[in-house]
């Protein structure tokens, strides 16, 4: 049994898999992880970029005859696997080669944590990779930083690399497939909710986030929907985490996105 599963759901990805699969067999911890593409019914033939890696057995491809959303995409992945840990990837993003290595590592000697996240460098460039990058290099970070338990009522800190122990979902369920792009968010709030310690942050660039203009979480034309079910989550945990001991008037976001008592 492999350390950590790494969930990755394929669609329409065909320009950024070449990269992304260079980014897998990379990772210096390559033999500790199952890397499992689920491919979401994509209209483009990914399996011929795909096809060559499964010569690796820690690289498992999938195809479903349809789309079912990204949330129920990664509860498919992570009923269907067996490793301790768990951590998603996104074909548009890239990580550095220690990205797993890392994570791991942070999980086993901090037992106390149920997930840890880092440093990300935004890009507007879907071929940018660690390649480009040193220490000296100047770049954009985005905005996750120091766990803050109250701050997360406004800002998502694993975004979009965490990796978490599997035990979460025995605990917690799955992720909730009726979110397009805050699924993630909604069941870290459920885990802080639950009484789910404060999340491990690692103060070091592992990854890179593309800025994809028709990502889910980014596409113009669903932000409305998407601000939407934002401000429905936040509402559903704000009183419970972000109310500090004590205090007994109630907080809600409002429509557009202001907290209100």
């Amino acid at each position: 049994m492999k350390r950590i599963t790494a969930i990755t759901s394929v669609f329409k990805a065909s320009q950024y898999l070449p990269g992304f699969m260079e980014d897998i067999v990379d990772q210096t911890a390559f033999d500790q992880c199952q890397w499992y593409l689920l491919d979401a019914a994509s209209p483009e033939n990914e399996f011929s970029i795909i096809e060559p890696y499964l010569k690796y057995d820690n690289i498992k491809y999938e195809r479903l005859e349809e789309d079912p959303g990204i949330y129920a995409c990664w509860n498919h992945m992570i009923e269907n696997s067996d490793s301790e840990y768990i951590t998603n990837a996104n074909t548009d993003d890239r990580l550095f080669p220690e990205f797993i290595e890392k994570m791991v590592e942070a999980l086993d000697e901090n037992p106390d944590r149920d997930l840890v996240y880092a440093e990300n460098i935004m890009s507007n460039n879907p071929t940018d990779s660690y390649k480009n990058y040193t220490e000296d290099t100047e770049a954009l970070l985005y905005p996750c930083g120091p766990f803050d338990r109250r701050n997360m009522i406004k800002h998502n800190y694993p975004h979009c690399h965490p990796a978490w122990r599997r035990s979460l979902h025995d605990r917690f369920g799955m992720f909730d497939p009726k979110y397009k792009s805050a699924g993630d968010y909604e069941f870290w709030l459920r885990c802080l909710d639950g009484g789910v310690k404060d999340f491990l942050y690692l103060p070091e660039v592992l990854a890179i986030y593309y800025f994809n203009p028709e990502g889910l979480s980014t596409d113009r034309e669903d932000l409305v929907e998407r601000k939407k079910q934002e401000i429905e989550i936040k509402n559903k945990y704000i009183n419970s985490i972000y109310r500090k001991p004590g205090d007994d008037i109630e907080i809600y976001i409002d429509p557009n996105g202001v907290m209100r008592t």
